[in-house]
């Protein structure tokens, strides 16, 4: 690993820890200013894709009340992206439904869609921008300093009809630490017709997001190796 290019966005993260605010009820992802949480992306037989940075950098940016500016920095490891680097913008708060993330106007036409429903019950089901997603499990899982007891499974299917599932765990007081994404064969029902259908669920492409490591401002929780 080249760490002097793998770790440019993290410093930024670690530049912003001093200016901590209070954590926000947001369980399943610490809402904290200072907060950072760092990813490899997975493609096809565990080619490593590209790597991701989100830091919690600013409280009330963009004028949204309660809500907590996220700057995601990722680098491409591919040929596809040329080993280029970028910055995503987004805007967290935590609300009475739960977790909810708005993407800025310019980006996704000012879209929010709620990423975790409270209560996390498994069966519990809503729709949004996003498409129709459902918590579909709750229990343990493996973050990347081993076993967390708490962790909640989101799948959302997107797109009429379903083009893509995104696949999210999130895990009490750490946050993301996997996402799955499936993109389906799309085919054309019969030729002239302007409907189409995924065809039997065949998988066209798919990635895994990792948790590689975190930090959200307090003790780790307890692990089982």
């Amino acid at each position: 690993m080249d760490l002097r290019r793998a770790t440019a966005c993290l410093t930024l993260a670690l530049a912003t820890t001093v200016q901590a605010s209070p954590l926000a009820s947001a369980p399943y992802l610490p809402l904290r200013v200072g907060n950072w949480w760092a990813y490899q992306e997975e493609g096809e037989e565990g080619r490593a894709l590209s790597r991701e940075t989100w830091s919690i950098v600013d409280a009330d940016g963009d004028g949204g009340s309660g809500e907590f500016h996220v700057r995601s920095c990722t680098k491409r490891l591919d040929d596809l992206g040329h080993h280029s680097r970028f910055e995503r913008h987004e805007y967290l708060r935590a609300s009475e439904e739960g977790l909810r993330k708005r993407y800025p106007a310019e980006q996704d036409a000012g879209q929010e869609v709620l990423l975790v429903k409270e209560p996390p019950d498994d069966g519990a089901r809503w729709r949004d921008a996003q498409g129709s997603c459902e918590v579909t499990a709750r229990g343990p899982c493996t973050g990347p300093h081993g076993r967390l007891e708490d962790c909640v499974v989101v799948v959302c299917t997107l797109g009429e009809p379903a083009g893509t599932i995104v696949t999210s765990t999130y895990a009490r007081d750490v946050g993301m630490v996997r996402q799955e994404v499936d993109v389906l064969e799309i085919l054309s029902v019969m030729e002239g017709a302007p409907a189409i259908v995924p065809s039997g669920g065949r998988r066209d492409g798919h990635s895994v997001l990792r948790l590689t490591d975190y930090h959200v401002g307090r003790s780790r929780p307890a692990t089982q190796r």
